[in-house]
């Protein structure tokens, strides 16, 4: 199984390619996509992204769910960003999974109100890779949570 997980983000997000077959899985591609202005923000996501689905062809996304904040105006732009990726899950007839924050910071770290740094250091500890920001450590913990939840044998 061959699955695309994001964390979505405004200007930041998340994103990792991996791979399960059998006992074995690894991490194909991960980053992140950054920007500072809308809606070009909007538009290198999505380029960015489609670019992944046409290269490693996932059979399935993983979506870390929305987090309510302080600020409205934050959901609100976040929603877009969701929309874009509803917009390529439906284009490319992908099928999509979406998981609590809480859930994916479980999965990862066994504890569901975890801090970023923890979700960082055990992607590390467990996936073997070095995440280059908080982002890219969130859509890895997201693909590894959407493998667990899958009953993917990983080990």
């Amino acid at each position: 199984m061959r699955i695309l997980g994001i964390d979505p983000g405004n200007y930041s997000t998340g994103y990792c390619v991996m791979e399960a077959e059998g006992n074995s899985f690894q991490i194909l591609t991960s980053g992140s996509i950054k920007s500072k202005k809308r809606p070009s923000n909007l538009v290198k996501i999505y380029t960015t992204l489609e670019k992944l689905l046409e290269e490693y062809k996932p059979q399935e996304i993983a979506l870390e769910g929305a987090f309510y904040g302080k600020n409205p105006q934050s959901l609100i732009r976040l929603g877009e960003v969701r929309g874009v990726i509803l917009l390529l899950s439906g284009k490319y007839n992908i099928p999509l999974f979406e998981y609590t924050p809480q859930k994916v910071k479980n999965s990862i770290t066994g504890y569901g109100w975890s801090k970023k740094e923890d979700v960082s250091v055990m992607v590390e500890r467990i996936l073997g890779v070095k995440p280059q920001d908080f982002d890219e450590a969130d859509a890895v913990a997201v693909s590894f949570c959407h493998l667990l939840s899958r009953r993917v044998n990983i080990g």
